[in-house]
């Protein structure tokens, strides 16, 4: 490594500052094939035999691939320690390194290049990998935040394959509202308010938006989610608008979404500001801040999982079924070629 700064630090030193790099869900990086990826959640650190990171998720041409990956110095190192004839390397979709000096033959994976300068430049920042706290760390919250967001995605794709996005559309903002309306603390609407709002849907910019995205339209849909924050549906507040967006109009655009649109929303959920702050999170996640909608979605699953701090993707994959009901939502295992999940940029 011709980096002098990072030449006194051994492997599993740099493996935690690279795992904190890739804990920046909002952040779109380029592998060494040219395909666009997105880490929507970093794994966890392994401390044994296999792997050195485990349950990975990332977002890579519009698809999830849930997997592990493995981080080297220098790429060879793939090679030199056989990982490719040792069985519990069979899983890894994703070869992080920071010298890419060979070029692997016969693998499945994507290789994804981080810079000495990038890691040197966190270790001076003075930032250090998340320690393990009382309640969840933001590593945790952020597996929960994928979770949550799959999950609506799964019940949204079953509405649509029953009954077309449109039909979809209005049972579950429907379902929501009567769930939403039984909340203790919330703003309590009529059941005319709620009714004029539901007539109002095929009219709203919200139908206008699911039609652009099901002829595969791609433009500005950052620009059109924050307008659908902003402009009423007929008389609901900003509070119950952006819930009903993320719980129920978020799910359905992702799932009605060409892949290259679909980048374009999961970016949108990874990179949003939170409007506000919630007590109830702040008092029960003190170590985690509000600044993103995603960190309070995961927090909010954290809290409906009654705060279980176990391998949640493996779990929720048990649970829910993804990988059966998401067309994009795929395993690392079989092997999948690197080429299926090329994006024209």
């Amino acid at each position: 490594m011709d980096n002098q700064f990072l030449q006194n630090m051994n492997e599993k030193q740099l493996q935690e500052y690279v795992h904190l790099i890739l804990s920046d869900p909002a952040t779109i990086r380029t592998t060494s094939d040219g395909n666009r990826l997105q880490i929507l959640s970093p794994g966890q650190l392994n401390l044994f035999e296999g792997p050195d990171l485990k349950d990975i998720a990332i977002l890579l041409g519009g698809s999830i691939i849930l997997g592990d990956a493995e981080f080297h110095v220098n790429a060879s190192d793939w090679d030199a320690h056989r990982h490719s004839t040792d069985n519990r390397y069979r899983n890894v979709i994703l070869h992080i390194v920071i010298n890419n000096n060979k070029d692997l033959k016969q693998v499945t994976f994507n290789t994804l290049v981080i810079s000495a300068e990038e890691i040197e430049s966190v270790i001076k920042s003075g930032v250090t990998p998340d320690e393990t706290t009382d309640t969840a760390s933001l590593e945790y919250i952020q597996h929960y935040a994928l979770i949550r967001l799959l999950r609506k995605s799964a019940y949204a794709q079953e509405q649509i394959n029953s009954h077309g996005y449109r039909k979809a559309l209005h049972l579950t903002i429907a379902e929501f509202l009567e769930k939403y309306n039984q909340r203790r603390k919330r703003p309590v609407y009529s059941i005319e308010n709620l009714d004029d709002l539901m007539k109002n849907l095929d009219t709203s910019n919200i139908i206008t938006f699911l039609d652009d995205l099901d002829n595969s339209e791609t433009t500005a849909l950052h620009d059109k989610l924050f307008s659908l924050m902003k402009t009423k549906i007929f008389n609901e507040g900003p509070h119950l608008r952006r819930e009903i967006i993320l719980n129920c109009i978020l799910p359905l655009a992702i799932c009605v979404a060409s892949e290259e649109s679909r980048i374009s929303l999961f970016l949108w959920y990874w990179s949003t500001p939170a409007l506000n702050k919630y007590g109830l999170l702040s008092r029960k996640f003190s170590n985690i801040p509000q600044n993103f909608l995603w960190e309070q979605q995961g927090m909010l699953e954290f809290i409906k999982e009654h705060g279980r701090k176990t391998n949640v993707i493996k779990e929720a994959l048990h649970s829910y079924g993804f990988a059966e009901i998401l067309s994009f939502y795929r395993l690392g295992n079989p092997p999948f070629k690197k080429n299926d999940y090329e994006v024209d940029n």
